[in-house]
């Protein structure tokens, strides 16, 4: 059984993660507004339209890239440097989402381990807290696609997200892949939805801790 220090020691990482998300999801914002204001695809369209002129299909480098950039502005970011970006927040997003559920060692009169019994009930009370009716079912749901994307895709390769198709072989050789495929984690996810909950899960974590604090006659 955590003692009230500990548990307050966990809570303290989960509302280090939540605020981190919170930022991640501020900026995921500002890269969409950019992305919506036409540059991105703009300079991908007179990069290509470049290359085509150059009779290239490598990308751009050294002086053909200076007088590239020196005529139309920084290549970066362009269409497909967005499309990065976006993956790679809705990665650290939903894997700093899931430091709340994965196992965690504790330490001794400081922090709880992190846990099932542990993490099961005071996140719970957390959202029933924070959300109601169809909403709480459906944070619900995201918590599974949360962990069904970390475990799968987001934080391990598992052969469930992934299509592998293998080559021809010749005897006494091995398979040669020809083929590796993976669905976009920009469609896994309502963003809307994501945007609207955390807010509200934070607000319930944060008012979770002080009461705690005030149980323990600690100061915030």
């Amino acid at each position: 059984m955590s003692s009230e220090k500990e548990t307050l020691g966990r809570l303290y990482l989960w509302q280090v993660a939540l605020n981190r998300i919170s930022d991640l999801l501020a900026l995921r914002q500002r890269v969409d507004r950019f992305c919506n204001s036409g540059r991105p695809q703009n300079i991908t369209e007179l990069y290509d339209e470049e290359r085509a002129r150059l009779q290239t299909g490598l990308r751009l480098e050294g002086e053909a890239l200076d007088n590239f950039e020196g005529k139309h502005g920084s290549l970066f970011p362009d269409i497909h440097d967005v499309h990065l970006i976006d993956e790679l927040l809705t990665e650290e997003i939903i894997i700093k989402f899931c430091t709340i559920f994965n196992d965690g060692y504790g330490m001794a009169g400081v922090i709880s381990g992190n846990r099932k019994t542990f993490w099961e009930p005071i996140l719970d009370d957390l959202i029933s807290e924070a959300f109601t009716g169809d909403v709480r079912q459906s944070f619900y749901q995201f918590i599974e696609q949360a962990k069904a994307y970390r475990n799968q895709q987001g934080a391990h390769f598992d052969h469930q997200s992934f299509y592998v198709k293998h080559g021809d072989k010749k005897p006494n050789e091995d398979g040669l892949i020809s083929h590796v495929g993976w669905s976009s984690a920009l469609l896994t996810f309502d963003w809307n939805f994501v945007a609207e909950t955390m807010p509200k899960l934070n607000k319930a974590l944060n008012g979770y801790i002080i009461k705690l604090q005030q149980q323990a006659n600690l100061g915030a």
